[in-house]
């Protein structure tokens, strides 16, 4: 059994018992697990995506500069 099978047989499962744990309804729980895995795929792929264009536009932004946290030394007294 592949991973992506384990997390759908998973997922089947805890519908399975979520609604009740009744039998004659196996192929359908399956079906949804399936669906539910592959929205959570998209998911994390378009998360992934979003995550690489945001570091790649704070790259092309901050090349080079330095902000006053980057050049001041830490402060070493307590705020209080």
């Amino acid at each position: 059994m592949t991973d992506r099978e384990e997390k759908i047989r998973q997922l089947a499962y805890k519908i399975w018992e979520e609604e009740g744990r009744e039998s004659g309804f196996h192929n359908d729980h399956w079906l949804r697990a399936e669906k539910e895995h592959q929205m959570t795929d998209q998911q994390a792929e378009e998360a992934t995506k979003a995550n690489q264009h945001a570091d790649e536009e704070f790259a092309k932004d901050n090349s080079g500069k330095k902000s006053e946290v980057d050049i001041r030394p830490p402060s070493i007294s307590s705020p209080d």
